[in-house]
């Protein structure tokens, strides 16, 4: 695979890209991850090719410091996997293309480990209410165990 020289700048992204590149700063915000992680996988989604921190850097008009960052924890997501190119230098990245690893990357490590703890001191909570004049409270509380079970079984259901 042939690559343009490392110091010849990129074309402008084309309108089309910058709006698809928008919908996942979108998503991103919907769910409460990094915008700048969301411009970098959005333009690696788009590209034809292996993208490199300097290209994030070029076509996005975000800092190396960022780039590098977010391209380093979208491969640590499992969203990006690097790409190996003979006599080139700097390190290039590709889409993951199975989607499921990034969602379940999230899930994994964002989401189950959020509500894990929520209802575990929900549940010591609970403890300190008194059956009797707290009995509403108390089972508001313990009808969380059922939705925690839920949550578990629904990504095991997903990710088997």
């Amino acid at each position: 695979m042939s690559r343009k020289p490392e110091t010849e700048p990129l074309p402008e992204l084309p309108p089309a890209h910058v709006k698809i590149v928008a919908e996942w700063v979108q998503l991103a915000d919907s769910v409460g991850l990094p915008r700048s992680y969301a411009q970098i996988y959005g333009f690696l989604f788009i590209s034809r090719r292996p993208i490199t921190a300097q290209d994030c850097v070029e076509q996005l008009r975000i800092s190396r410091s960022s780039a590098g960052q977010g391209l380093k924890a979208l491969r640590e997501l499992g969203a990006i996997k690097p790409h190996f190119e003979l006599g080139s230098r700097a390190e290039a990245f590709t889409i993951e293309p199975d989607l499921g690893i990034l969602i379940k990357s999230v899930l994994d490590g964002k989401v189950l480990p959020a509500f894990q703890t929520f209802f575990e001191r929900m549940d010591e909570l609970s403890k300190t209410l008194n059956d009797k004049t707290d009995q509403f409270e108390v089972k508001r509380i313990r009808k969380l165990g059922r939705w925690h079970s839920k949550l578990l079984s629904a990504r095991h259901w997903l990710f088997p």
